[in-house]
């Protein structure tokens, strides 16, 4: 069975154009709505020089909202899959954002820097992705400092089976249309959603892991939003 990684090397040059097709453009609308509630929780800290990690950051289009959204921060990108990253380096570059935002390879169950040394993560449709979540929330936590957030924007296995129903045959009919060449790799995605935690499931995971839940919200039609806080230690 091809890996996770090989599936989105095989993907990549038309991740993005099937990103909208696939979610009817929605999938830029989640990311600045989630966005939009880290500012939010934030606060008045918003504006200052803020440290954030975009994991899973595929070809970095929450990286780039995030430096939008968050005019002073830096962020940073890590993705398992190169040739994703190089398509993202384009649009960082394009955007004039390359100061500001560093795209790298990475393990999000391993992650490559040191305790504490961010003030948000963020992570969109990445978790269902890594083979143990649990592991993967583990170490945002660990380079989380007090206080600090994680984001994120998932499709967990939906909450009712006619909602299971709906998701898996609008993306089975809509990549069928768009992506007849590599139907086999998008079956992937329905297949994950299948097989993945529910929002739930995951909240109680985070929780374990010493995340307080601050917003667990569902956006139509399918995508699940969680705002997380590490615990401040006593």
């Amino acid at each position: 069975m091809p890996s996770v990684a090989d599936t989105f090397t095989r993907v990549a040059d038309g991740y993005d154009r099937l990103n909208r097709i696939l979610s009817l453009g929605l999938d830029v609308f989640w990311r600045r709505r989630a966005l939009a509630r880290l500012r939010h929780l934030t606060g008045e800290g918003a504006d200052r020089p803020l440290a954030i990690l975009d994991v899973a950051t595929g070809t970095a289009d929450f990286a780039l909202a995030a430096a939008r959204c968050f005019p002073a921060a830096r962020v940073t990108g890590l993705d398992l899959t190169p040739a994703m990253l190089a398509i993202g380096e384009r649009k960082v570059a394009a955007a004039g954002l390359t100061g500001r935002i560093a795209l790298q390879v990475g393990d999000a169950t391993a992650l490559p820097f040191s305790n504490a040394s961010f003030d948000a993560a963020l992570c969109a449709f990445g978790f269902r992705n890594f083979p143990d979540i649990s592991a993967s929330l583990a170490e945002v936590v660990r380079i989380l400092r007090n206080g600090g957030r994680l984001v994120a924007l998932e499709f967990f296995r939906p909450r009712s089976a006619l909602l299971g129903a709906f998701t898996a045959g609008w993306l089975k009919c809509l990549s069928s249309l768009f992506a007849k060449s590599r139907a086999a790799d998008y079956a992937y995605l329905r297949a994950s959603i299948a097989k993945t935690c529910s929002a739930g499931e995951f909240a109680a995971m985070a929780r374990a892991a010493g995340l307080a839940v601050e917003r667990n919200e569902f956006f139509l039609p399918a995508c699940s939003c969680l705002v997380l806080r590490k615990c401040d230690k006593l």
